[in-house]
């Protein structure tokens, strides 16, 4: 039996119909129930949730947090490079300088390392900072 057969089997389509009727205040309501739930676009989903009290999850999208965490992201990626240019730079250095040269290109590099774990240490804040805005 094949994986499809079996999702038929354990997902079987709904078959019984109901219907009701709402006066305006009831209708106005159910609306503002289905708003907040965002289930606007599903209303049989949202009344068989709601008859037979099945928890659902309203994931409200605010645009501000998104294009937050989209940049962090991207910080999170554009600090990933600079490590692997980092280590690049550290085979560069072992590689073409001599050893009279290599404790001043060390000591340079020991100077950009503070700087970039500072930076790491308030990337660090600022997520933790955002985590209680974003609620995750």
């Amino acid at each position: 039996m094949d994986t499809n057969q079996k999702r038929r089997q354990h997902r079987k389509t709904p078959s019984y119909k109901y219907s009701f009727r709402l006066n305006e205040e009831q209708n106005i309501r159910f609306n503002e129930l289905l708003c907040k739930a965002g289930l606007e676009h599903n209303r049989s989903r949202f009344i068989v949730k709601r008859i037979f009290g099945e928890e659902f999850v309203v994931v409200r999208r605010d645009p501000s947090k998104v294009q937050f965490v989209a940049r962090l992201n991207d910080f999170y990626f554009q600090f990933q490079k600079l490590g692997n240019n980092y280590n690049q730079i550290v085979k560069a250095v072992n590689v073409h300088f001599s050893n009279v040269a290599i404790p001043h290109q060390v000591a340079m590099l020991e100077q950009h390392t503070r700087e970039l774990k500072a930076l790491s240490h308030e990337i660090l804040n600022l997520a933790k900072q955002a985590k209680e805005w974003l609620r995750i």
